[in-house]
């Protein structure tokens, strides 16, 4: 390309050379057109060519005079000294116009950035948003098992309400209230003879019924307590399943395990001293009761710890499908546990009232009836019925959760392929990784054969165009993330000889560039796996700990499971003698009451149970009706046989002097119970009110973040707004330099002309037309009158635009430039109409 040719400053005029002062700044913009031409000397056919021709030692630029500087030709040096300093001003005019420029670019910039965070703040009120929705949606699903446990409560007791008057049916549940109620009325008797001399014999009825709700309440709290745990127990498994890894324990299954082994060791000790006492006050029978429950909730704690165990060894190898039907087998066997205990506490009634009335009957044989003999037999019988009932049920739950656990077993994934696949992935990742770094040296080496293949660029360009370089260096600076894509269309710009190499050369790095970006991918995906499992194993209990701890249990679950097998086969043996007495007591009962007198009572009875079915109101005065004519009879039958003997009378006063003691012990437990009861209940208020808080104010943070959003989009939208005003200023500067440069061209042109025109300093113009001269002279009248408008109106402008910059880095807008806005977006829509 030919190197640009710059034009002379003007010789004389001020006025001109103030109008050719600004050509360097057209000079420095990109690329001239292509039918422009360089020289800007041009002339016409009836030129006079005698200027052309000068001697060696005449200054060339001193030949194009005009006739003004041709009539004043003494003071050239006052008039060349304006023309500097209006030089220098209209570069510090360019420089200053360059640095807002710059500082305008800046301001872009910074607005960008602006935008980019908006986008960011954005994205974070869209995940606040999606977790405020789970976290309603985790509100309203517990808020729905709520209303399902309620519902099941109601039935339970329902259920439980009509059980417990089945419970009446059977023929010793009568002789079982009447034995309480007698101690309760001698319990009360005694109370009020001390306190104020009269007896009340429904104040033992209210107490039953206080008991009844105490019990209701803490069924109810301990199964709200389970669900409670249940559902912690599901979330800490789902965590906990994720972050297990080969060779490490989760801490939470290791702490639930060493509290469950801590709770087994606790009831034991508990077992053994009840089982100790009862042996000391009571060997045959009122021990009992006390020794199956705790057995039962000892087989109940050992099978779940069990299933921990099974659950825990298989874990690193299930699958979540597995793990779902883990936990749905562990909530029917808690469910399927608690109605079994439940049933166990309603069979310990009758169990306990059978075994205390042949407990109590060895002594007094002499003066049973008959009748009572045998509802005592019939009572053993229900017992012994609901007894094996609840032996094959147990049985049955057995075999079904081993069924459903070898199921499982047979479903899961063994650890050995689980390794396998493991150390697949592995090699697979290294793999990935070598590919990456070929990818990367392939990379490199083609943006060196691209900067090889760049042509240099001319002398000339670089020296016309310097400040071109500048500002596209900055803008590279500023772009470097886009550096390949500026550096690839500045090549297809400049490297237009090489077409061929250079397509071949951009598909090979398009390639380079896909591989690079998938081994990127994948390499940040192994990079956030690994950060995964470090953070999993932070938390993690090494497997050495876990697998002794383990032992020790095992250990001291098979000790225990020894000492509960010879408790057992005590309590067969002490039931077996039980039995044993129990039919020795029939055989004499048999032999002393005669068949009429069995009937008798057994018809009195049997007409008793049906009234108290009827209503409760009237079973208990039948009750209290019965027992006074059982007073009477016997009564009457201490008159006919004779006295009672001190020894028997010092044997049921002692037992009832045992029950009382026993009443009072329960009573003051259920009334700690309940209180325990209510502690819970208001700690569960107490977290509902904190969950609320929490609620609350994660909503006031949305709502200020939606503000600041809010804000930060009309920030935007005012800045998008002051950019597109601003390069609409810079069109109207650029269209006033190029509209100034072609009248400096003209203006440079004409002088040139008028210089061939005009003679020589000191000789004779020579004869030439005198009309076109004058035409000469008015045309340069006027094109100086309009360079001079034009140079106005360009001040103005810059003015303008500096008041706009200062306005848009002050965050403010004047009057005017709001009434020049609002008219662009006037004749903007009448444009888009027409």
């Amino acid at each position: 390309m030919p190197r640009k040719r710059k034009a002379p400053p003007p010789p004389r005029s001020p006025l001109q050379a103030a109008g050719l002062g600004l050509e360097p700044q057209a000079t420095s913009t990109p690329k001239p057109s292509p039918g422009e031409n360089p020289r800007p000397r041009a002339r016409s056919p009836g030129e006079n060519p005698r200027p052309r021709t000068r001697s060696p030692g005449e200054n060339p630029r001193a030949a194009p005079r005009s006739p003004r500087s041709s009539q004043s030709p003494d003071n050239p040096a006052s008039s060349q000294q304006p023309n500097l300093a209006e030089d220098e001003e209209v570069f510090e005019e360019i420089r200053r116009l360059r640095l807002e420029r710059g500082r305008l670019l800046q301001k872009i910039k910074v607005l960008e950035q602006q935008q980019h965070s908006a986008l960011t703040a954005l994205e974070e009120l869209a995940m606040l948003r999606a977790r405020l929705e789970q976290a309603e949606a985790e509100r309203d699903r517990l808020q729905t098992e709520l209303e399902e446990l309620r519902a099941a409560q109601s039935v339970c007791l329902f259920s439980d309400s009509e059980e417990s008057d089945g419970m009446l049916d059977f023929p010793g549940a009568e002789k079982l209230l009447s034995r309480q109620s007698r101690a309760a009325d001698v319990e009360q008797t005694q109370e009020e003879a001390a306190a104020a001399g009269e007896a009340n014999p429904g104040e033992p009825g209210d107490a039953a019924e206080l008991q009844k709700q105490v019990e209701e309440l803490t069924a109810q709290n301990a199964e709200l307590v389970l669900k409670v745990q249940m559902l912690e127990m599901f979330e800490k498994d789902d965590t906990n399943m994720e972050t297990s890894g080969p060779d490490f324990v989760p801490t939470v299954l290791y702490e639930s395990l060493r509290k469950e082994y801590e709770e087994l060791q606790e009831k034991y000790s508990r077992a053994q001293a009840a089982a100790e006492a009862s042996s000391i006050d009571e060997p045959g029978s009122e021990g009992k009761p006390e020794e199956v429950k705790e057995l039962g909730e000892k087989t109940a704690e050992g099978e779940s710890s069990k299933k921990a165990e099974e659950s825990t060894d298989g874990g690193g190898g299930r699958g979540g499908d597995a793990e779902e039907r883990v936990r749905s087998l562990e909530v029917q066997l808690a469910s399927t546990q608690t109605e079994l205990k439940e049933l166990r506490e309603q069979v310990q009634v009758g169990v306990f009232s059978v075994e205390q009335t042949e407990a109590g009957g060895a002594g007094r044989s002499s003066g049973r009836e008959e009748g009572e003999g045998e509802g005592e037999g019939e009572g053993e019988a229900d017992a012994q019925q609901l007894r094996e009932r609840v032996r094959q049920l147990e049985q049955e739950l057995g075999s079904a959760q081993l069924g459903q656990l070898e199921a499982q077993l047979r479903s899961s994934v063994p650890r050995a392929e689980l390794d396998e696949v493991r150390v697949t992935m592995g090699l697979q990742l290294d793999q990935l990784a070598r590919e990456r770094a070929q990818v990367a040296l392939r990379l490199n080496d083609a943006l060196l054969d691209l900067e090889r293949l760049r042509p240099p660029a001319p002398h000339g360009d670089e020296e016309d165009e310097e400040g071109e370089d500048e500002d596209e260096r900055s803008e590279e600076s500023e772009r470097s993330e886009r550096s390949e894509r500026s550096i690839i269309s500045e090549h297809s710009l400049r490297g237009a000889g090489t077409g061929q190499t250079l397509a071949a050369v951009r598909a090979e790095l398009e390639a380079a560039r896909q591989e690079a970006s998938q081994a990127l991918d994948s390499l940040w995906a192994e990079r956030e796996g690994r950060a995964q499992d470090a953070l999993r194993l932070q938390d993690a209990v090494p497997l050495v700990q876990h697998q002794e701890a383990l032992v020790g249990l095992s250990e001291q679950l098979a000790q225990t499971a020894a000492e509960l097998q010879r408790e057992a086969a005590l309590r067969c043996q002490a039931q077996a003698q039980a039995a044993r007495l129990q039919e020795q007591l029939q055989d004499a009962e048999r032999d002393l009451v005669s068949r009429e007198e069995h009937e008798k009572v057994k018809a009195e009875l049997q007409r008793s149970v049906v009234e108290s079915e009827g209503k409760a109101q009237a079973a208990q005065e039948a009750l209290s009706e019965k027992e006074t004519e059982l007073k009477e009879l016997k009564s009457q039958k201490a008159k006919e046989q004779g006295l009672v003997s001190q020894e028997d009378h010092e044997a049921q006063r002692l037992s009832l002097q045992a029950e009382i003691n026993a009443l009072t012990a329960r009573m003051a437990d259920l009334q700690r119970k309940h209180e325990k009861t209510c502690t819970e209940v208001f700690q569960v208020q107490r977290e509902a009110l904190f969950n609320k808080s929490e609620r609350q104010a994660a909503e006031a943070q949305v709502a200020a973040v939606q503000k600041q959003l809010e804000e930060l989009q009309a920030q935007s939208s005012h800045v998008q707004q002051l950019h597109q005003d601003i390069q609409h200023s810079q069109g109207l500067i650029k269209e006033k330099d190029r509209k100034i440069t072609e009248l400096s061209k003209d203006v440079f042109r004409l002088k040139e002309a008028l210089g061939a025109l005009s003679p020589p300093l000191g000789g004779v113009p020579p004869p030439g037309n005198p009309g076109q001269q004058v035409a000469l002279q008015n045309r340069v009248s006027a094109l100086t009158q309009q360079l001079q408008d034009c140079e106005r109106k360009h001040k103005t402008v810059v003015a303008i635009y500096r008041s706009h910059l200062l306005a848009a880095v002050q965050g403010r807008m004047d009057e005017e430039v709001q009434a020049l806005l609002l008219q662009i977006l006037r004749m903007s829509s009448r444009d888009q109409s027409h």
